[in-house]
């Protein structure tokens, strides 16, 4: 564990919430060259503070450093994580959009973030518990560290963060039951027994139960295609309607002044001739 005990200067950009074991804030690292970012959570209470300590402390099955920075600093104690892109999952993840297979494949990245985030498994379920998950673009997902440690507790293992994932996933799944998705049922059926004790087998029945990869048709592209831009579509429409309104005001009124509409002249002139006759003999 990467631990220092020289206080970090750190200046708060930003406080995201606030208990009454903690506080989280997005601060920015003074005392180096570079601008570094970090999500810094306060601890006010004692209990909690040595109970974090000795959660990182037994973590030997962590297969790498965690890469955290943790001091103590005028009676609070301070954990800093690397701060990381704020995309919350629960905010960008538009199952109605995506197809069976797509939301698969995103709650198959949500597993290997747990596996691989490096994390406590007491910390990893609060992470669970509180949603602490990022969709990136190109629908990878990545863990935020913005959690509330209230519920903090040493006793939790591999097995309850396994259960709670499911569970995650299942919310997730849950838009396309109505089209008897395999892994939906599945997993309902399996978290509901509490049969999960390892990622691991949460992972290969994940896999198995997935859709294939199938083309889909030219309906259904254009279909998720119109769902996915209708943002953009609505506001392109809206400014077409504006300027086409825009210039039925105008013809309105060059009318009602003028008694006439010059323009619309460029268009009925041109039917006054055709090749070499003229429509007016």
């Amino acid at each position: 564990m990467n631990e220092n005990s020289i206080p970090m200067q750190l200046r708060t950009i930003q406080t995201i919430s606030k208990s009454d074991v903690n506080e989280v804030r997005i601060c920015e690292n003074t005392s180096g060259g570079v601008r570094e970012l970090y999500t810094v959570l306060v601890v006010f209470d004692h209990e909690v503070m040595h109970r974090f300590i000795d959660i990182y402390n037994h973590a030997t099955y962590l297969q790498e450093t965690p890469d955290i920075r943790m001091y103590t600093e005028e009676g609070k104690f301070f954990i800093a994580y690397p701060y990381v892109a704020q995309r919350p999952l629960m905010d960008f993840y538009m199952g109605n959009t995506l197809s069976l297979r797509e939301c698969e494949e995103i709650c198959v990245n949500i597993i290997i973030s747990c596996m691989t985030g490096n994390l406590p498994w007491p910390i990893l379920y609060l992470v669970l518990k509180q949603r602490q998950f990022h969709l990136s673009k190109d629908k990878s997902v990545y863990l935020g560290y913005s959690i509330d440690l209230t519920e903090l507790s040493g006793e939790i293992g591999e097995g309850q963060c396994t259960v709670e994932c499911a569970k995650l996933l299942i919310e997730l799944l849950e838009q396309k039951a109505v089209r008897r998705a395999n892994s939906y049922v599945l997993l309902k059926r399996k978290t509901e027994k509490q049969t999960y004790e390892y990622f691991r087998d949460l992972y290969k029945d994940l896999r198995v139960a997935m859709v294939p990869i199938r083309r889909g048709g030219i309906l259904l592209k254009i279909k998720l295609w119109f769902m996915r831009n209708k943002d953009t579509i609505f506001r392109v429409l809206l400014r077409v309607s504006i300027v086409l309104a825009i210039f039925v005001i105008l013809t309105f009124l060059t009318n009602l002044i003028f008694g006439d509409v010059p323009w619309l002249r460029l268009f009925a002139r041109g039917f006054e001739q055709i090749g070499l006759e003229s429509l007016l003999q």
